[in-house]
């Protein structure tokens, strides 16, 4: 199953977080207080999406964020890149791969190879489609159905559906 980071989860839920309060500033204590995050990581996360231009910073006791930039110019593609500083789902020989023994380095490029670079750039494609509008902003976002989510809370044990779970951003 492909599967998130949890840098990149926990970037979606602060966007949305701010995304639900586009006139208000707010910081990064709040955001992790409101959904349980660890407050370190999420100060690093929100930095960096500030450093590239995604939220604007607000210094001083009454600072934060909120968000810079139109989220309909933004992919999920971009985010992962840039929270990841690698890009998902490519694999790229470098030099390293070069220092790997003939036999090895065959299997990278061996029969299945097309069929796996073939994946990767439907998953890149698919990545680079959804726009972090579509996940973020209220009255666009991917519904859920509700027993997919009670179903997906059971078996992980996470915390109980509300009412108010409905609508939340994947």
């Amino acid at each position: 199953m492909f599967c998130l980071s949890k840098k990149t989860d926990y970037a979606l839920i602060g966007l949305a977080y701010l995304a639900e309060r586009p006139h208000r500033v707010s910081s990064a204590r709040e955001i992790a207080e409101a959904h349980a995050l660890p407050l370190p990581l999420l100060m690093n996360i929100l930095k960096a999406m500030h450093q590239q231009g995604i939220l604007h910073s607000i210094r001083g006791s009454c600072g934060g964020y909120r968000i810079a930039t139109n989220l309909d110019a933004v992919s999920l593609y971009d985010l992962i890149r840039m929270l990841e500083r690698t890009a998902p789902t490519e694999r790229v020989l470098d030099e390293k791969d070069l220092q790997i023994p003939e036999r090895r380095r065959a299997r990278l490029a061996g029969p299945v190879a097309a069929p796996i670079q073939a994946l990767h750039y439907k998953l890149r494609r698919f990545l680079k489609d959804v726009k972090l509008s579509d996940l973020l902003l209220p009255g666009r976002r991917i519904d859920v159905p509700i027993e997919r989510l009670e179903s997906h809370v059971r078996s992980t044990s996470v915390i109980p559906v509300t009412e108010s779970m409905m609508a939340i951003p994947l």
